[in-house]
């Protein structure tokens, strides 16, 4: 299988904010199934254990959030540990800022941790070129590149992370395409066509290896889950 290049519904400058927000939907159900935040979560354990004991809040630049709903969960977790955080959640696409912004506004007092740009990762390199986080995250965002894109975007991430480079994307395989069918089967149909378009995006192993290379990262852990179509990649910039 290689990966098609058509645009995802949710890609279209003239999607609608209904649908967009439809896609939101089904994308915080399933990364609540499928163990988006726990991966994230496991992310910023291992940057906190870089750190030390440091004070100093732990710097989250969160690439193509979406409706933020990962950067809430990870913010809600931090602050139930004591753990000082914040959080620069960042989208190009205006109906992405927009169901970011609901669910901002529903965070309560909370959201206050989480600073919302509508920005992609070309704007990252132009404009905050001297600034740092301690650790940069794409979850479900890499898949909508093209593939000579991919390790152009990693390499932005490594260069912009002060330690950890995070990537969680989905794994194509046949198993993948047919759990995806089978979670659709009763939505509607600009979800059903986005989701079953995303699983055919996703990435192979070597793929996966590949981009990473090529990005100049070297790959400190590569997990991959079968059950939920998933993996996570924790990377740092190579000296």
């Amino acid at each position: 299988m290689t990966r098609p290049t058509e645009l995802e519904g949710m890609d279209e400058p003239n999607a609608s904010q209904a649908d967009m927000d439809a896609s939101f939907q089904f994308i915080r159900r399933v990364n609540r199934l499928a163990g988006g935040f726990w991966a994230f979560k496991r992310a910023i354990r291992v940057a906190l254990q870089a750190r030390g004991h440091s004070t100093e809040p732990l710097e989250i630049l969160d690439v193509g959030t979406g409706c933020a709903d990962l950067p809430i969960a990870i913010v809600a977790w931090a602050l139930r540990h004591s753990i000082p955080i914040r959080v620069t959640a960042i989208d190009p696409h205006a109906g992405s800022i927009a169901a970011a912004k609901e669910c901002l506004s529903a965070f309560g007092p909370n959201a206050n941790f989480i600073q919302l740009e509508q920005c992609g990762l070309d704007d990252v390199a132009q404009h905050w070129r001297n600034r740092k986080w301690d650790v940069v995250h794409a979850a479900m965002m890499l898949h909508h590149f093209a593939d000579e894109s991919v390790p152009a975007a990693l390499a932005t991430m490594g260069r912009a992370s002060r330690d950890l480079v995070v990537w969680n994307d989905l794994w194509r395989t046949p198993v993948s395409a047919a759990i995806v069918h089978a979670l659709t089967v009763f939505s509607n149909e600009f979800v059903r066509h986005d989701a079953r378009l995303s699983v055919a995006k996703g990435f192979s192993r070597s793929e996966i290896t590949r981009h990473v290379s090529r990005a100049g990262l070297r790959m400190d852990k590569l997990s991959m889950n079968p059950f939920t179509a998933r993996f996570l990649v924790l990377a740092t910039l190579l000296e």
